[in-house]
């Protein structure tokens, strides 16, 4: 009796254990959602991989100085699904940012909207439409310039085809 009540009680903590690192890992409280933050740069690599599309990123300062930047994306599946690949961003791409930074100021954010310097608008994946739309809505038009405010709002339909631009 007592190794059946230690062999339940043993499960029954490495379940606990291993929810609270699931749970952990898909906390956004990291980032400064009430502050949206652009950024402009090239990008040093694009790791198409599971769980998240990581993203390095060099951004260079007023005064010359170059910072590293680590961008997360969504999910691999979502971002394929929305039409990513690996070859949507190359090393030396110029690219404008636009996300939510670490709460400590650490350069690392969440993207939310991104566009190559020729143009070409990167589609928003997963809970990333969402979350811009909250934004816009809740702070948007009190933070940013109305130029940004119409440009990022146009971004969240833009999901999925790029012919229709529909969801």
């Amino acid at each position: 009796m007592k190794n059946k009540l230690g062999a339940v009680f043993s499960v029954a903590v490495g379940l606990v254990m291993v929810t609270g690192s699931l749970w952990a890992h898909h906390s956004d409280a990291v980032y400064d959602q009430t502050r949206l933050v652009n950024i402009k740069g090239t990008i040093t690599k694009h790791m198409f991989v599971n769980p998240h599309q990581v993203i390095g990123m060099k951004v260079r300062d007023d005064d010359g100085r170059v910072t590293k930047w680590t961008l997360i994306g969504a999910a691999v599946s979502r971002s394929r699904a929305a039409g990513w690949s690996r070859d949507s961003l190359k090393p030396g791409d110029a690219v404008d940012v636009w996300g939510f930074q670490y709460r400590d100021g650490r350069p690392n954010m969440t993207w939310m909207r991104m566009m190559k310097d020729d143009g070409t608008m990167l589609p928003i994946a997963g809970a990333k439409n969402d979350k811009l739309s909250r934004f816009l809505g809740t702070y948007g038009k009190n933070q940013l310039a109305q130029e940004d405010y119409d440009s990022l709002k146009k971004s969240i339909l833009w999901i999925g085809d790029p012919e229709t631009r529909q969801r």
